[in-house]
């Protein structure tokens, strides 16, 4: 190479280290929880991206005889049949009586396929993971179906477990278990 070729590349090597700028810093990602945020019962609780099939406008229901307070009825969904269970029954013990529950979430698992009343419906949300707060207690009525849950401005959020609810025996008997007269003689 010629002594001049060699002096500009000298020259443009010497400029990029006095202008040149240092490569930015490369964070590692942050892991983030990323859910929906809804009421059930006036509880705000979270609910984890793809736990649920949809939230929908609560449909007409058909109530069924001989089942738990709980259990509202059926509903005509998608050309077929949906459950829905009112949420505020579910986990208060109680109706509720002020307005109507306008939307419910639809759970399907296997052997499960059902809709359950919300009381809110907010927006989907993202928490950086390492934020979660396993030990902050949460109302007594879900206590047993909560998995931790994070932080919201002055308000704690709660995370709905899905397939602990679905677990519960409570859930999974629908029927009212009647006792018959001789049971009672015999007591």
């Amino acid at each position: 190479m010629s002594s001049r070729a060699s002096q500009a590349v000298a020259m443009l090597e010497q400029a990029y280290a006095d202008n040149g700028l240092a490569s930015p810093a490369v964070s590692s990602p942050v892991m983030t929880w990323m859910g929906t945020s809804l009421g059930i019962a006036g509880i705000p609780l979270l609910v984890g991206e793809g736990e649920i099939d949809e939230i929908i406008e609560t449909p007409a229901v058909t109530a069924i005889p001989g089942t738990k307070p709980w259990v509202m009825g059926v509903a005509a969904y998608m050309g077929g049949l949906l459950p829905i269970i009112s949420g505020d029954v579910l986990f208060r013990l109680r109706p509720y009586a002020g307005r109507v529950r306008e939307f419910c979430m639809v759970i399907r698992r296997p052997g499960f396929y059902f809709g359950i009343t919300l009381s809110d419906v907010e927006r989907d949300m993202r928490f950086p993971l390492e934020a979660r707060d396993m030990e902050y207690p949460v109302d007594e009525d879900f206590a047993d179906f909560t998995l931790g849950g994070f932080r919201d401005g002055s308000r704690f959020l709660a995370i709905l477990d899905i397939d602990g609810l679905v677990a519960d025996s409570e859930l999974s008997s629908a029927a009212v278990v009647k006792v018959s007269n001789e049971e009672i003689r015999d007591e």
